[in-house]
């Protein structure tokens, strides 16, 4: 039996020169923290990578070892695989990361797997690595603190794209454990994991095939593929705790325009410290190290700014109408009916009226741009856990 099945078994690469395709997934075991202010997460995770065995590997399995594989057995490797010069590997490394050798473990095994060509009839050999590492990645706050991050972690070859072509699993997709999940309490963790593959030229941080490191000018193009993953950041706490007041501060500055315009020491007096007030609490929220130090304005930066500049208009109008009234109408007594107190209750409605469509505009955007994107994650999340369910049952009906 296990003659029949060697003669048809399909023919491995024998070339170290031709190019080679890696399939590879990734298993979050378990999401660390994520820390917005470093633009880093840390994450426990198992990347599989697999290629076809070659001859040199082929040749060295017995009888009993090819029969063992036969009957779907997992035949592990010796440690010194990789050292042996005869045994081709991708020499995989991660891009975002820099990882202690400690806290990474590899192992190798073979193992007879099929695909929709060849149905349980070619030998790979599979590459595992655990690892416990923290990650880099270009954190997107302009929604903030609505916003939707992107964790990546993107997996190179240190073999040049001529050599090597890295790509997803063909029929296992990749995953993510969300019961274990320390940042839950302030972020959502999406379920879906997307894939990129592309090729990168320029300087990496580790030597290529001739044990040397690019040279300008000469910058190798090599393979690399990006596992992603996403997450919504919790944003009830922000509205309660800066939103909110940001809004009472600056609703509360309207009320000044019950004290008549003649009395502009006291209107003055209630615009300007409930200014210094929202420029004290903004100064609280930019000294609490949340954000990194980012050159653009965030959502909840925007909004703050605005409110300010409401309450240095609302100061200004006092003042004007003060002046006006005490220019004009000096000697005469301040009534219901005077045509200033008209001009300022009108004034009022205006302000109050541009206030309104200032908030009916975040409104807008926050429909038109974070909800529009959380509602299409949910939507990746549903057509990912679909075309996870159809593969399985494809699977079972094979079986």
């Amino acid at each position: 039996m296990s003659d029949s099945k060697s003669q048809r078994e399909h023919s491995s690469p024998s070339n170290k020169d031709t190019k080679r395709c890696v399939e590879i997934r990734l298993m979050i075991l378990q999401m660390g923290s994520i820390k917005t202010q470093t633009e880093q997460f840390n994450a426990h995770l198992v990347i599989e990578a697999r290629w076809l065995a070659d001859d040199s590997i082929l040749s060295e399995i017995d009888q009993d070892t090819l029969q063992n594989l036969d009957n779907g057995h997992i035949i592990h490797l010796p440690d010194d695989f990789i050292q042996q010069q005869h045994n081709w590997h991708p020499k995989l490394f991660l891009l975002n990361s820099t990882i202690n050798k400690q806290n990474e473990h590899i192992r190798y095994s073979l193992r007879r797997d099929g695909d929709d060509d060849h149905p349980s009839s070619q030998i790979y050999v599979r590459e595992h690595r655990i690892i416990d590492a923290s990650f880099c990645t270009t954190f997107h706050l302009h929604h903030y603190p609505n916003d939707i991050q992107e964790l990546s972690i993107s997996i190179g070859s240190s073999l040049s794209s001529e050599k090597v072509k890295l790509v997803s699993h063909p029929s296992i997709a990749s995953g993510i454990n969300r019961e274990v999940f320390e940042s839950q309490q302030e972020w959502h963790l999406y379920e879906h994991v997307e894939v990129k593959s592309r090729n990168v030229r320029g300087y990496l941080s580790v030597a290529d095939e001739d044990g040397d490191l690019d040279k300008p000018g000469r910058e190798k193009e090599r393979s690399v593929l990006t596992f992603s993953c996403h997450v919504a950041r919790r944003s009830r706490y922000f509205f309660w705790n800066n939103y909110c007041i940001i809004f009472l501060l600056t609703v509360v500055a309207f009320s000044s325009f019950a004290i008549t315009a003649d009395q502009i020491q006291q209107r003055l007096s209630v615009a300007y410290t409930l200014l210094l007030s929202q420029i004290a609490f903004r100064w609280t929220i930019s000294v609490s190290n949340l954000l990194p130090p980012i050159s653009y304005l965030t959502t909840m930066d925007k909004y703050s700014i605005i409110s300010m500049f409401s309450l240095v208009i609302l100061g200004a109008w006092h003042a004007i109408i003060g002046s006006l009234m005490f220019t004009y109408h000096h000697s005469q007594p301040v009534t219901p009916d005077t045509n200033w107190l008209w001009v300022d209750r009108y004034i009022f409605f205006t302000l109050a009226f541009l206030y309104i469509v200032m908030h009916l505009v975040f409104i807008i955007c926050h429909f038109r741009g974070p909800y529009r994107y959380q509602r299409k994650m949910r939507e990746k999340d549903i057509r990912y856990r679909n075309e996870n369910l159809g593969t399985e049952r494809k699977n079972s009906s094979d079986v």
